[in-house]
């Protein structure tokens, strides 16, 4: 094991931001439900008016996604993954730290869509969902983590002498 490998305001940066998008996932608030007329008849009248469970007004990133939810875990573990390659030294067919780069614009792909583009809910549930800070925090976390792997895999150089497609 060879700790040298690393670098160390990286490997940080890496810790802090994936720390950040777990807990952000787990206890911050992503949406706030504002009070609409659906919403303030009560749970009787309309049960779906409440996207974050029966008469709560704040969810996090885990108790909205059901699937999400395991994909942004994954993301969080790339850079333990990343450290770990690195100072084990495995060999790899592709740079060290793209396959973290992809995980963290992935997940920040994935947080954008299901925040600004798709919000959560239908019809009546889906009017006056906005967004809280743990929502922006997961955000720029992924964020974080995709620079964290695009900056290892430039250390990298790249391939050496690419090929053509079927040699070896």
């Amino acid at each position: 094991m060879e700790f040298s490998r690393l670098h160390r305001n990286r490997t940080i940066v890496g810790a802090v931001a994936s720390a950040l998008l777990v807990v952000s996932l787990l206890f911050l608030p992503w949406f706030d439900l504002a009070s609409n007329p659906q919403r303030e008849a009560g749970p009787d009248f309309n049960p779906d008016a409440f996207i974050c469970g029966t008469g709560e007004f704040e969810c996090t990133g885990w108790e909205t996604f059901p699937i999400l939810r395991w994909l942004l875990l994954l993301a969080a573990l790339a850079p333990a993954i990343l450290a770990w390659i690195l100072v084990r030294g495995h060999a790899l067919s592709y740079p060290p730290g793209e396959m973290t780069m992809v995980a963290g614009f992935g997940a920040f792909v994935l947080i954008a869509y299901n925040g600004i583009l798709d919000r959560p809910g239908s019809a009546v549930a889906e009017t006056g969902v906005g967004l809280a800070y743990g929502y922006w925090i997961a955000l720029a976390c992924a964020a974080a983590i995709a620079v964290v792997g695009f900056l290892r895999s430039l250390d990298s150089g790249g391939r050496q002498g690419r090929r053509a497609p079927g040699t070896v």
